[in-house]
């Protein structure tokens, strides 16, 4: 039994205690009260938050230092995932940003990653699936209110040859735009929303950066690359690659202060994928798991929708398996392998490691990373040095 007097003392120091946590906790709840019914305490914060989220965006140091970078804006493919938008690529280096496809979606995650409106002039595509371009008037759009004083100008696959074209019930033929006529196309759906924004701030918005302007990239040889882009140091090149019937389709090479990265675009398996990635220091590559393709057309046969069961399995054909990509990876000597535009959508972590089944036993030596919306990927000039980084 304890003493008396010990007891005595111990309840005094339990009241004092609870006596300090109740005025704490009258302390918080005013300061929560204050905040939520008073304006101008509201406005002070809100404004402080404001100045200080801009004042971030706007010092964001991969726009400064001399790395190579490669930010995912858009791993996903078709299929709806609320978590990745479609494909998109954004090449940053000396301040300068290209970005590799639009797909739907991809503009808010440049947004959200940072990445100055007013630094981005060019686009390239790598096709002209809706998945890749679906975002392009956005981009336009949001880059010229952004403080983009030039043109956009996009550049990707002219129109496929006459024999690879069909015709529709009516006879219009489809299929026989390249990507300058396709960017017409968004042009011309976006001039009344350009007229709208120079008649409301003709002082703010210069008229002559309202145009986006298309540029076929005239087709290389089977074993060939073609400069589209060369400023500053960064050189990228693009070359075939297959995702037939999509035809033609390019892979990009990007070069920078002594680092090479490989964008692969959407394709099968194909030799140019080794031969352009040879000496790179990443790769980025689509992939789908066709063993996971096939339960999902079975699932979707078995609960009445059997159309889209034959169209999932359809895509199979036209894309590289992630131990295929990792085959690629190893035979070209690539010391890091990121895999993006995954298919199907992976919802959890049990669905991530049946998708990389077998790419560890494929890959050998070096590195795999699943990608995800919003992964910066850094590749410092003058050094081996590789690292990635989440902005969001």
């Amino acid at each position: 039994m304890l003493p008396l007097k010990w007891g005595l003392k111990g309840n005094g120091r339990m009241k004092r205690i609870a006596i300090g946590l109740g005025l704490l906790a009258g302390l918080v709840a005013g300061a929560v009260a204050v905040v939520w019914f008073v304006p101008s305490v509201q406005d002070a914060l809100v404004k402080r938050g404001m100045v200080q989220a801009l004042s971030k965006a706007a010092n964001v140091s991969f726009m400064r230092d001399k790395a190579l970078h490669i930010l995912l804006c858009g791993t996903g493919s078709p299929m709806p995932d609320l978590t990745r938008a479609g494909g998109c690529a954004a090449v940053i280096a000396g301040g300068r940003v290209v970005v590799i496809d639009a797909g739907p979606g991809s503009w808010a995650k440049l947004a959200a990653a940072g990445v100055p409106g007013a630094s981005i002039d060019t686009v390239l595509l790598t096709h002209l699936h809706s998945d890749h371009i679906g975002d392009l008037g956005e981009l336009a759009t949001q880059s010229w209110l952004g403080g983009r004083k030039v043109p956009l100008n996009v550049y990707g696959p002219p129109a496929p040859q006459p024999s690879e074209r069909v015709s529709d019930a009516e006879g219009d033929v489809l299929g026989a735009a390249g990507t300058e006529e396709a960017v017409k196309g968004f042009a011309e759906a976006y001039n009344a929303d350009a007229d709208f924004r120079i008649a409301q701030g003709h002082d703010l918005v210069p008229t002559e950066a309202a145009r986006m302007i298309g540029h076929d990239i005239a087709r290389p040889g089977a074993e060939e690359a073609v400069t589209v882009y060369d400023q500053d140091g960064l050189k990228i090149q693009a070359f075939l690659v297959n995702h037939d019937p999509v035809e033609p389709a390019y892979g990009y090479r990007i070069d920078y202060g002594g680092r090479a990265a490989v964008v692969s675009g959407d394709t099968k398996k194909v030799a140019n994928m080794v031969r352009f990635s040879r000496g790179a220091d990443v790769l980025v590559h689509e992939a789908l798991n066709p063993d996971m393709v096939e339960m999902l057309a079975s699932a979707l046969d078995q609960t009445g929708n059997k159309r889209a069961g034959t169209m999932a399995r359809q895509v199979i054909a036209y894309h590289t398996t992630p131990v295929e990509v990792a085959e690629i990876a190893k035979e070209a000597g690539v010391p890091h392998l990121v895999m993006t535009h995954m298919v199907p959508p992976l919802r959890n972590a049990l669905m991530r490691r049946m998708f990389m089944r077998g790419v560890a036993a494929a890959r050998g030596a070096g590195d795999t990373v699943l990608g995800y919306d919003g992964l910066l990927i850094s590749l410092p000039a003058g050094s081996k040095a590789f690292t990635t980084k989440r902005l969001f």
